[in-house]
């Protein structure tokens, strides 16, 4: 008899714990949609290669999770620490997102997550030690791997392990998280998701930052798409945040997202994606986000910058300055020059070796769109 995934809740705990060293996974609130992820990967047959990509992604989060655990057990000081009005770039994924995030990370002012750290958050070292940190040794193999497995996706959307990175990795540690239904075709967890308070889960992720920059009192820059979907529990656990959307067209957006998609599972797995399948899966989710999103941003308008994709290629300092103004940051010229040449450096690289099949504008998968094309004029 084939061994089902529910029945492996324990055995994957343990390959973690035997992975880290580490035994203690913090409280038990994860097991909720940890058990949901089991149940809709049996319901789904995920079986071959998908059940190995599927067993990895798990057992690294959980993973992650013990490592972070011991952090905070070794410097409880963590929790003293403040994190004051973060800057947070959120918006549907091919929105701008990373380009704007990393526009923004040019200003020292700001202090980000590295990808290396999202792995598994740990009070950061200083940078000339990251070479030598196993962690960062880690990520770096990672990268690579991908680089060979996925070339045209990680051209598009490839994070290296220094560069600063979204919060959906390191938030994923909590099981309520857009991460697995991103993956694989999940409809029980996605069901349970729509539904799930994730507060919890952007509560630990504070207290990680806590861990972070506990040696750091720069303010916090911070990027995440599905921080929309989130955009409730976001704002009860940061609600002085200074959030900035993205937007773009989701017949563009949406048809982008999927090739992504499908050029690292693809990699991944071998097997392509059901293109279909996904669409409707991705537009259903999207559209549940940006809903939550108008709808937070009725009741607080103070707290949010709206920037089209569209003005991120042709004026990425307008963009800086209207953010900046909104908010009452501080724009050196230090940063402006630091800005601009990164704008003029990544002007001609923008969507460089990404090309994708397109939906049309009055496709079906839009129209639960119709309100956000409307706010925002796309």
């Amino acid at each position: 008899m084939t061994q089902t995934w529910q029945s492996r809740f324990e055995e994957l705990h343990q390959s973690a714990a035997e992975q880290a060293g580490l035994s203690d996974f913090g409280d038990a609130d994860y097991h909720e949609g940890f058990r949901i992820l089991l149940e809709s990967l049996d319901q789904e047959g995920i079986a071959g290669s998908k059940a190995s990509m599927m067993e990895w992604v798990i057992v690294a989060t959980l993973v992650g999770r013990l490592r972070t655990e011991a952090q905070w057990k070794a410097h409880p000081e963590y929790k003293a620490r403040e994190i004051p009005a973060p800057v947070i770039v959120i918006g549907v994924p091919r929105t701008g997102t990373t380009a704007l995030h990393n526009l923004l990370s040019q200003d020292e002012q700001f202090q980000g997550i590295e990808r290396w750290i999202c792995d598994a958050p740990l009070v950061r070292p200083a940078r000339d030690a990251w070479a030598d940190h196993p962690q960062y040794q880690a990520s770096m193999e990672l990268y690579e791997q991908f680089l060979a497995v996925a070339p045209k996706a990680m051209v598009a959307h490839g994070v290296k392990p220094d560069e600063v990175d979204e919060c959906l990795l390191p938030m994923s540690q909590s099981f309520c998280s857009n991460t697995f239904p991103s993956q694989l075709d999940l409809p029980h967890y996605d069901d349970w998701l729509m539904k799930a308070d994730e507060t919890a889960s952007y509560r630990r992720y504070k207290d990680m930052l806590r861990l972070v920059g506990l040696n750091d009192d720069r303010r916090w820059l911070l990027k995440n798409p599905s921080h929309v979907f989130g955009i409730d529990a976001l704002l009860a656990v940061f609600p002085d945040a200074c959030v900035v959307q993205t937007h773009r067209h989701p017949a563009s957006s949406l048809a982008s997202l999927v090739s992504l998609l499908d050029g690292f599972i693809g990699g991944l797995t071998g097997e392509p994606i059901d293109r279909e399948r996904r669409l409707k899966r991705e537009a259903a989710f999207w559209a549940e986000g940006v809903r939550r999103t108008m709808a937070a941003q009725d009741r607080h308008p103070d707290r949010f910058v709206n920037v089209l994709q569209g003005e991120i290629r042709r004026d990425p300092l307008g963009v800086v300055q209207a953010i900046y103004g909104k908010f009452g940051l501080d724009l050196s010229t230090q940063a402006r020059i630091a800005m601009q040449d990164w704008a003029n450096a990544n002007s001609e690289q923008e969507g460089a070796g990404h090309s994708y099949e397109k939906i049309g504008r009055d496709s079906p998968l839009v129209a639960p769109f119709a309100e956000y094309i409307e706010r925002y004029g796309l």
